[in-house]
């Protein structure tokens, strides 16, 4: 890896989190603390403990997002309380694997205010992933409402060798131009005539970080799922090409002219 690569890594994953950090330090000069309760098993109480030194300053310490951070965000933190989880790879209705969790922990949320945390040891990630099911302990406990429909799609992802391909992209434009252009634009830059009406901006597919993950397969996982809680809606009723045509044509949007 060159230092240029190196650098712009480095800028990518540590930016983000020095600014949740110095935004939690400026707003209170005594940051606000998850509370410690007596319910918690050691695994829980040590992911609080990892959720206070990283995650309470957008979260809360309720874990309902509600802070004086999250004031400046567009995108909000998402209320725990919920178990209403975006960036997941099961469908609609159904909680997230602790490996969708992970996922996120891992590469962050670009183009969010939610930082990489991909430093920090995997113990203390899936500590704090733990912790965060006790707000919404019931609904974890009870588990998934339907386990056959309930399973990642990860498993049935297979990446074609179509994908990329000028015909895939040129039949990925034209889908696009039908089904996504009008949140996300003509040019994929977010600014679709809908986009203002919208309660979470719609994504820049032009920018140079993906959102849902670094690889063709996260694209295709979001256009198969969509992302519970916002207004991405899952594209499934299109056909597998359609959709792995239409992750060529946003693939393309991002890389074009470079």
């Amino acid at each position: 890896m060159g230092e240029n690569t190196t650098v712009r890594w480095l800028l990518f994953f540590f930016l983000p989190a020095l600014f949740v950090y110095g935004l939690l330090h400026v707003y209170s000069s005594k940051p606000a603390e998850a509370k410690k309760s007596a319910d918690l098993t050691a695994e829980e109480e040590a992911g609080r403990k990892v959720y206070n030194k990283f995650c309470v300053g957008c979260h809360g310490e309720n874990g309902d997002g509600k802070t004086l951070a999250a004031e400046f965000f567009r995108d909000k933190p998402p209320n725990f309380h919920t178990a209403v989880f975006r960036w997941k790879s099961t469908p609609e209705g159904c909680l997230p694997t602790d490996e969708d969790l992970l996922h996120v922990l891992n590469w962050g949320i670009p183009q969010t205010p939610m930082p990489s945390f991909k430093l920090v040891p995997e113990v203390q990630k899936r500590a704090v992933i733990a912790y965060i099911k006790t707000f919404a302990r019931d609904k974890w406990e009870k588990g998934q409402p339907d386990p056959q429909k309930c399973q990642s799609v990860y498993k049935d992802i297979k990446r074609p060798d179509y994908f990329g391909t000028p015909e895939s992209i040129e039949r990925g434009k034209n889908l696009y131009a039908m089904n996504c252009a009008a949140c996300h634009g003509n040019n994929g830059e977010g600014d679709g005539p809908v986009a203002a009406t919208l309660p979470v901006p719609p994504t820049d597919l032009t920018y140079p970080v993906r959102a849902a993950g670094p690889k063709p397969e996260d694209t295709f996982r979001v256009l198969t799922v969509g992302l519970e809680g916002s207004p991405m809606p899952k594209f499934d009723y299109l056909s597998e090409q359609d959709r792995w045509d239409l992750v060529s044509y946003i693939a393309y949007l991002m890389n074009k002219g470079k």
